[in-house]
């Protein structure tokens, strides 16, 4: 199954779009939950520096740790814990890291120390502590001398953070997709738009191109009355002989375009040999054979026609290389020639010409028949007579043979 530009267009769009939307989500929901959790942590140590500030205080004053103050101390921490559900727990160390309350058990000499040298918080990293993730932010407070009096370690919870701002994340990512989905749409509309713009453009294309091709042919067919739609009949017969052959639809067009042009050359023929009324001499022979040639430096100049160009160009070429322009021989014969050579030998024989009337089909298949392998190819040759004999492939009525004729005495002389 062969897919369209838009829709292989629309399919890696598409993933493009999951992996940003991925991606940005990711890297959202990532920075929001670590600008949250900076913001509740901010939180949580200016809640905890202002409630042990005015204790601290006193004991400052005081000049020791009384059982009032740490009553007082104890109490404020419980404040922290009660209004902040994200405090843990509060401890406080001397800014040189000894436990001011002796239950606290070890010192803390590295971060307390670090915190005082720096004059900020310093945050340890998370840690899990039954089950829960932490991480410990360590706050100098100083005194009213600007002296630091302690550094209080404050335990806040990063799995409550997450929790809580599980609903925010959400939001986030849900908004990203959002946000790609509405990009991914735009894009496809924009895609599927200028998809139908360059087909409108293409068959329009296409059928001027067809119409230019008609043109050119009826222009080579009125330029010699008595072949008058011979190139329409031999592009009519060619696409027979090449669907008969089974060739892709791509070369059954080719063939049809060669086919309506294979004359073309006939143009820089003089009318003194184009319109002669009986069979050519040698020299006028040698003129008229120059007509390929004629019609491939026409067409050579246009890129469109690379492809007609040597199908129109070895037309006359015979498989056994006694033909012209190139003397070519058997496969060295484009296929495409090969069928407009029996196609237009075909019309020859069955059309009325100067010198001699049209032959009945029974020889013109005879004389077929007996040039294949010398002078066509074998296989077209086989092709054109399967279509005449199973009465697919008729040649034109005597009304129309005769129109060559009757097209020159409408315009005033007898060729």
């Amino acid at each position: 199954m062969r897919f369209g530009f838009v829709a292989r267009f629309a399919a890696a769009l598409l993933v493009c779009a999951i992996g940003v939307a991925a991606a940005l989500s990711f890297f959202f929901a990532r920075t929001h939950l670590d600008a949250l959790k900076r913001d509740l942590i901010t939180t949580a140590v200016g809640q905890a520096s202002a409630a042990l500030q005015p204790p601290l205080d006193k004991y400052a004053s005081s000049g020791a740790m009384s059982a009032g103050s740490r009553a007082v101390i104890d109490a404020a921490i419980r404040n922290v814990q009660s209004f902040n559900p994200l405090v843990r727990g509060v401890r406080l160390y001397s800014p040189a890291g000894a436990p001011l309350d002796p239950s606290v058990g070890e010192s803390e000499v590295g971060y307390a120390a670090t915190a005082v040298s720096q004059e900020n918080v310093v945050e340890s990293p998370v840690q899990t502590v039954a089950g829960e993730s932490l991480v410990t932010a360590y706050v100098p407070i100083a005194g009213p001398s600007g002296r630091y009096l302690a550094v209080a370690a404050v335990d806040i919870s990063v799995s409550q953070i997450t929790a809580q701002s599980g609903q925010e994340t959400k939001f986030v990512i849900l908004s990203t997709m959002i946000a790609c989905g509405v990009i991914f749409i735009s894009l496809l509309t924009l895609a599927t738009a200028a998809q139908r713009e360059l087909n409108r453009r293409g068959r329009a294309a296409e059928t001027t191109f067809l119409q230019t091709m008609l043109g050119i042919a009826n222009i080579v067919d009125q330029r010699d009355p008595y072949t008058a739609g011979h190139s329409h009949r031999v592009a009519e017969y060619s696409v027979a002989v090449a669907k008969q052959l089974k060739l892709s639809n791509v070369l059954i067009e080719r063939v049809r375009w060669s086919a309506l042009l294979h004359d073309l050359g006939k143009i820089g023929i003089p009318d003194a040999v184009l319109l002669k009324a009986g069979p050519f001499d040698q020299l006028e022979r040698q003129i008229i054979n120059h007509h390929p040639s004629i019609a491939r430096d026409i067409l050579g100049e246009v890129e469109a026609m690379a492809e007609i160009v040597p199908c129109v160009l070895h037309h006359h070429e015979r498989w056994d290389g006694s033909g012209y322009p190139a003397g070519l021989a058997g496969e060295a014969i484009p296929l495409l020639a090969r069928v407009i050579a029996v196609a237009d030998s075909f019309d020859a024989m069955t059309t009325d010409r100067p010198y001699r009337n049209a032959l009945p089909i029974d020889e013109a298949r005879r004389r077929l028949s007996d040039g294949s392998g010398s002078q066509w190819d074998e296989r077209c040759i086989a092709a054109i007579l399967e279509l005449i004999d199973s009465g697919s492939l008729k040649p034109p009525s005597e009304h129309t043979r005769q129109f060559g004729s009757r097209l020159s005495a409408k315009y005033g002389y007898q060729a």
